[in-house]
């Protein structure tokens, strides 16, 4: 029962490696990859250096789901990743509000040589955003903060046995760490960001409302915020946090890489875990 399930699982990568702009030529590479990458995890799961793009490099081990796959794609979340290769420029401020192991951070600051703020609430996980940026020798470029942004000024509970999937804890959930929370609003007083991205497993409705005034900056121009239903967990559904972001004149695209051409949206992207928005101003 088990090598049926693991057989449908490789199947099914292999799929998604047909389809992806940087493994449809090769599939069966990529598919190499991901099976070496596995069986050495299975023989021993400790973390090992990987080469990425543009001479950056990561740790990874099974479980960090927030960069391993950029082992067997090259460049996961593609298409938002490129948006952000293209349009941040060196100098501005990046800001990445639920960093995890630090995808979107090392390319802002060793890509975009962007300066970055990122912020990590679950201990482990910043514990390994720290190495992944010594490694490439970017704490100097990035500033780190383990703590959690939200709408008020307390401390929250997270979930921390999830990976990639811990966020604010809810009532019944038990296995759980105690985390301060901060409003963006706060602690970007006197920084004038570019571009945000959230990811907060379902938080970002209250990311936004304690970054009011961060969001009404003529600095700010993007946003990558993540928007796949787990909002509702907390009573929020994707169209409120769509409709107030629009409040503040931003508008969803979706990015036509080759072409490096935006593309307006009339709603957020249900097509994908992720949606980028940008001001009103810039489409013009």
């Amino acid at each position: 029962m088990k090598i049926k399930y693991i057989l449908k699982k490789i199947h099914k990568r292999f799929l998604n490696f047909k389809k992806h702009p940087l493994t449809k030529q090769n599939p069966l590479g990529a598919l190499f990859r991901y099976v070496k990458f596995n069986l050495v995890q299975y023989i021993n799961e400790k973390p090992r250096v990987y080469n990425w793009i543009d001479g950056l490099k990561f740790y990874a081990q099974k479980g960090d789901a927030g960069i391993v796959a950029n082992i067997y794609f090259k460049l996961f979340d593609y298409e938002d990743s490129m948006f952000l290769i293209h349009h941040l420029k060196p100098q501005d401020l990046f800001v990445d509000i639920g960093a995890n192991v630090g995808h979107y951070s090392l390319l802002a600051a060793s890509v975009c040589k962007a300066n970055v703020i990122a912020f990590e609430p679950i201990p482990t996980t910043f514990s390994k955003l720290e190495k992944n940026l010594n490694l490439n020798n970017l704490s100097q470029k990035v500033k780190i903060f383990n703590i959690g942004i939200g709408a008020e000024n307390s401390v929250l509970n997270f979930t921390k046995t999830k990976d990639v999937m811990n966020s604010v804890a809810l009532d019944y959930e038990t296995d759980v760490v105690s985390v301060e929370v901060k409003k963006l609003d706060d602690i970007l007083v006197k920084e004038n960001p570019t571009f945000l991205k959230i990811d907060v497993e379902g938080y970002e409705y209250f990311v936004l409302q304690g970054a009011m005034n961060v969001l009404k900056s003529k600095s700010l121009k993007y946003i990558i915020i993540e928007l796949n239903f787990s909002t509702l967990k907390f009573g929020i559904t994707n169209e409120e946090i769509f409709s107030f972001l629009v409040s503040f004149d931003f508008v969803p695209i979706s990015y036509d890489v080759q072409n490096r051409k935006i593309i307006p949206l009339k709603n957020y992207n249900p097509e994908k875990f992720n949606t980028i928005f940008i001001k009103k101003d810039l489409l013009n």
